[in-house]
């Protein structure tokens, strides 16, 4: 009795988690917006030419075509280039405050935009090599021996339990 009962139980399961699978097969009928959508631009950010953490970007939530670069980096910004876009051909500055350059993408642009902050480079003073062949004194030495003493301890302790056992 008990084996037919686990049968039927099992047959009940195994039609219940199909059941509740079918839905992650089901078919997406949503339809298009008949607004006209424009493909979002890969961007890149560089400053001076190589790529940098150190500007953000926005788009505007009404029209993904306009972009806000923010230059957050410490450095004093000289000014913005796109390079590989023309102005007035692929993009028009709609405004430039501060920091920041407000761009928008026309003519149905749809290729990379780069923006690249020019900044003013400042010299940073090198730091001298350590010529004298001594290693700091980090304290690893004295951590690896009382690590060392530590586990003899404990070894010590757990075979002296043992003996008494």
């Amino acid at each position: 009795m008990k084996k037919l009962l686990s049968i039927i139980l099992s047959v009940v399961m195994l039609f219940a988690v199909g059941a509740m699978s079918l839905s992650a097969f089901a078919v997406d009928d949503t339809v298009a917006s008949i607004e006209t959508t424009y493909p979002i631009n890969k961007i890149n950010l560089t400053v001076n030419g190589k790529p940098s953490k150190e500007i953000t970007y926005e788009r505007d939530q009404d029209d993904n075509r306009v972009i806000t670069f923010t230059y957050v980096g410490s450095g004093k910004l000289i000014g913005w280039e796109f390079p590989g876009l023309t102005e007035g051909k692929e993009y028009e500055i709609l405004s430039q405050e501060g920091n920041s350059i407000t761009i928008q993408i026309i003519n149905g642009y749809d290729g990379e935009v780069t923006a690249n902050a020019i900044v003013e480079e400042t010299t940073t003073p090198s730091v001298k090599p350590n010529n004298n062949k001594v290693s700091p004194k980090t304290g690893a030495a004295a951590a690896a021996g009382i690590a060392a003493m530590g586990a003899g301890a404990a070894i010590l302790a757990a075979t002296k339990k043992r003996e008494n056992d």
